[in-house]
């Protein structure tokens, strides 16, 4: 297959994974009652935008997944707030910051469980194009789904306990390369691959590290048992270095997958 086409691919199979992400948490946030700054696919230099009752909906120009902006998330000093031109007379009620930590807690959750959904959704209807019945498409997708996460799991504890190295992980480079290996069977082969990597996308996020969602859960819920909320500016900052390992470990699996190629 053509690198090209491979790497189209591959973005497009991110950008709607990641995506699908965050309008689950566009929808548990709009339910919570926070009031949505933007939500957008794509990063980087805008190319559209269209102002919803309150969203701005946006369509930006790398193709590299997407977010969702939600007032008063990241934002302490109000930048954001002041960018996006907020009502007046909006009431401090419908900042992320002031929401329950009950409802936070939705919202948090609300990504990874998207991506789980999505899996499932993909895996049953790989099953029902096989010509499995509705009822037994049903149960062998969701196996399946159950088999990936567990599969997803133990490779965490291996590489936790020291029995992975990394090059038992893909980056950049090794994504690539596997998204033109199953699409080279065809595209079930390919939305099976589409649905690991979704309930990779969905279990990964849940993990207690800072700057994914399973860090700001743990956050959360320590401040519901000690009844207290770390500041705005402390969660930031750890945010950011969360975000920075993060960055340094998707750095230390490109060259590996660089290297690797190379060899």
């Amino acid at each position: 297959m053509n690198i090209a086409l491979m790497i189209i691919l591959t973005l497009a199979m991110l950008t709607v994974l990641v995506v699908v992400h965050e309008f689950g948490h566009f929808i548990a946030a709009r339910k919570a009652g926070v009031y949505v700054l933007e939500f957008s696919i794509g990063m980087g230099p805008l190319l559209y935008s269209h102002r919803g009752k309150e969203t701005v909906f946006a369509v930006r120009a790398l193709p590299i997944g997407g977010f969702c902006q939600m007032w008063g998330e990241d934002d302490a000093d109000g930048e954001l707030a002041e960018a996006y031109d907020l009502p007046e007379d909006l009431p401090s009620s419908r900042s992320y910051l002031n929401v329950s930590k009950r409802r936070k807690l939705l919202i948090l959750l609300a990504g990874p469980l998207m991506n789980m959904a999505l899996a499932l959704v993909i895996l049953w209807a790989v099953y029902l194009f096989n010509g499995h019945g509705f009822l037994n498409s049903i149960v062998s997708g969701t196996k399946l789904c159950v088999s990936f996460s567990g599969a997803i799991y133990q490779s965490l504890h291996q590489l936790i306990v020291g029995k992975a190295s990394l090059n038992d992980f893909a980056g950049p480079v090794g994504m690539v390369g596997m998204v033109g290996q199953f699409a080279r069977y065809g595209v079930l082969s390919f939305l099976l691959f589409c649905s690991l990597i979704s309930v990779n996308l969905g279990i990964i996020n849940l993990l207690p590290f800072p700057a994914l969602d399973g860090g700001q859960i743990l956050v959360t819920l320590a401040e519901m048992l000690v009844r207290r909320d770390l500041s705005q500016k402390a969660a930031m900052i750890l945010n950011g270095i969360g975000f920075a390992c993060l960055m340094v470990f998707s750095v230390v699996i490109a060259v590996n997958d660089v290297l690797r190629y190379l060899h």
